[in-house]
């Protein structure tokens, strides 16, 4: 996962223009009183409710490309009950125009802009409460780019980040708590539990000075994923080699099929008797009395060489009935007589 953009917020790293970075506590919000949809004794670092909608929209977005990473935002509010405060999130603006790979997706300044003008058209009175992105085959286990952009570009108490795997099934959500990143072991979807994966990688939370052997790590991590996307790549290659060789089996089967039955019925051909199809009788008189002689129709697939004898045969018979006609001399006339 990673962000591009020309802004700088007051940490010193890189916010794509026009995103607000600060929490809500910066903004001095006012939570908005309302019943968490949830268990009253539920208990998060803080808990997240998701409308139905809008969990049917991220995964539909998900299960949607199911060959490179998504992205795009998370809309609603934060609230508050006698539990205190919860988010509650109402809708989902998908990332369009977003840069897309098998283990990456950018949030470019084109998907930033397209962003904040569908909120702003659609939800003026709702706020960005997170993002969320998906991890196609590779889990739901937060990179560290994913928990840079969190720390960095959704750092708000009520802003969180949401990944999901649509292949292997698995969510996993982090929230800001206290100045750090962490889990959350669950959320609602109108008032239904889900769980959720809870390993959000290692040494989330302690900055790069801090962390000693910190390229070792990114190293290894890296090397994970390489490892992860080649076996990916080996699992497409093999299941396109199953594939065209059960293409070519069906196609040898079929010609070897085709053949036989050419070669039989050449064979059967020449060997099968006429097949009588109806019998029509035909009433005769021999002498005094009348008589029924049987007229056979049948069916015969008359094998060439036969044919081709009997097509000569026919044509012999017309040479010779014409022959005679030909050769018969000319008939003199008798001389016309005169008499006085």
């Amino acid at each position: 996962m990673a962000a591009h953009s020309d802004d700088k917020d007051s940490s010193g790293a890189s916010a794509p223009s026009g995103v607000t970075t600060g929490g809500w506590a910066e903004q001095k919000t006012k939570l908005r009183r309302k019943a968490f949809p949830g268990p009253a004794d539920a208990k998060e670092p803080l808990r997240v409710s998701i409308t139905r909608d809008a969990y049917a929209e991220l995964t539909a977005h998900a299960k949607g490309s199911l060959n490179a990473e998504i992205c795009g935002v998370l809309i609603g509010e934060l609230c508050e009950d006698d539990g205190g405060p919860f988010v509650q999130v109402d809708a989902v603006i998908r990332g369009a125009g977003a840069r897309k790979g098998s283990t990456h997706v950018t949030f470019t300044q084109e998907t930033w802009t397209q962003i904040h003008e569908e909120k702003d058209k659609k939800y003026p009175k709702r706020q960005m409460v997170g993002w969320y992105h998906t991890h196609p085959g590779f889990g739901v286990e937060f990179s560290e780019m994913d928990l840079f952009v969190q720390r960095n570009f959704f750092p708000g108490a009520g802003q969180i980040a949401f990944v999901t795997d649509p292949l292997g099934g698995e969510e996993a959500i982090l929230v800001n708590s206290d100045g750090q990143v962490v889990p959350v072991s669950r959320f609602w979807v109108e008032g239904r539990e889900r769980r959720c994966k809870t390993n959000i990688g290692q040494n989330a939370n302690a900055s790069p000075a801090s962390t000693p052997g910190n390229v070792d790590q990114a190293l290894a991590a890296m090397d994970q994923r390489i490892s992860q996307l080649m076996q990916l790549v080996d699992a497409q290659s093999n299941s396109l080699f199953r594939f065209l060789f059960a293409i070519g089996l069906v196609a040898a089967l079929a010609i070897c099929t085709f053949v036989g039955y050419f070669i039989y019925s050449a064979y059967t051909s020449q060997n099968r008797p006429p097949e009588l199809q109806s019998f029509v009788p035909v009433p005769v008189q021999i002498g005094d009395k009348s008589v029924l002689l049987g007229v056979g129709i049948v069916k015969w697939d008359v094998p060439p060489a036969l044919n081709a004898a009997f097509l000569q045969l026919e044509r012999e018979k017309q040479a010779a009935a014409t022959q005679p006609a030909q050769t018969q001399p000319a008939q003199t006339q008798p001389a016309a007589a005169t008499t006085h």
